[in-house]
């Protein structure tokens, strides 16, 4: 019975040192990537009052998702394809003021028979009537609007552009340069559910 007690606490304490390990090179995978989009400019238009906190959640656990560091807003698809625009245009523009960019947002006065919009006075078709109809539009809508978006931001010089996080109700959008992407990328190359794409 002791060599089996003994046995069972070898395994046990080996597989205990084989988690810790691994936490701790999960804790070093982060700090590297964390260092690697500190260093491209990731909290560039951070709050400057936090700015030494968020860099600190960056580099302990890999945290980019804080709303102070000016690169996420949280969307929510059906809110945008309802033509719910103040539910996340605010917080959009919060980001973009960073960049010297204003985002005007108004619903078209066809809306009901065109699901058009206007995005800074230019007027676009959110989503079709067959979209509406086969249910897609929750996943189109979204990629229309920021798509549209990156082309007025690359218009203006803007080298950073709006990629989608998540879908539906969890749509998250971060604002990036393709460098800070293809980062956070390499990240998450085992979870591509965390990887932002282009609209």
């Amino acid at each position: 019975m002791k060599i089996i007690v003994s046995v069972f606490l070898l395994f046990f304490s080996f597989g205990y040192s084989q988690n810790k390990v691994s936490k701790m090179e999960q804790k070093s995978i982060d700090k590297f990537f964390a260092t690697k989009l500190i260093e491209n400019d990731f909290l560039k238009f951070a709050n400057q009052s936090n700015l030494d906190s968020l860099r600190i959640e960056m580099l302990s656990d890999f945290n980019i998702y804080n709303n102070e560091n000016n690169k996420i807003a949280h969307i929510d698809a059906e809110e945008l394809a309802e033509f719910n625009f103040d539910f996340f245009v605010p917080e959009l523009n919060k980001i973009l003021s960073k960049r010297n960019f204003k985002l005007e947002v108004k619903i078209a006065e066809d809306v009901e028979i065109t699901n058009s919009i206007y995005i800074n006075e230019e007027k676009i078709i959110l989503y079709s009537k067959e979209q509406l109809d086969d249910y897609t539009y929750g996943d189109i809508a979204p990629r229309v609007f920021f798509k549209k978006i990156n082309e007025l931001l690359i218009e203006k010089g803007i080298e950073e552009k709006f990629y989608l996080l998540y879908g539906g109700n969890d749509l998250n959008v971060m604002f990036l340069t393709e460098k800070q992407n293809a980062i956070i990328a390499e990240r998450y190359k085992n979870n591509k559910n965390e990887i932002p794409y282009l609209p």
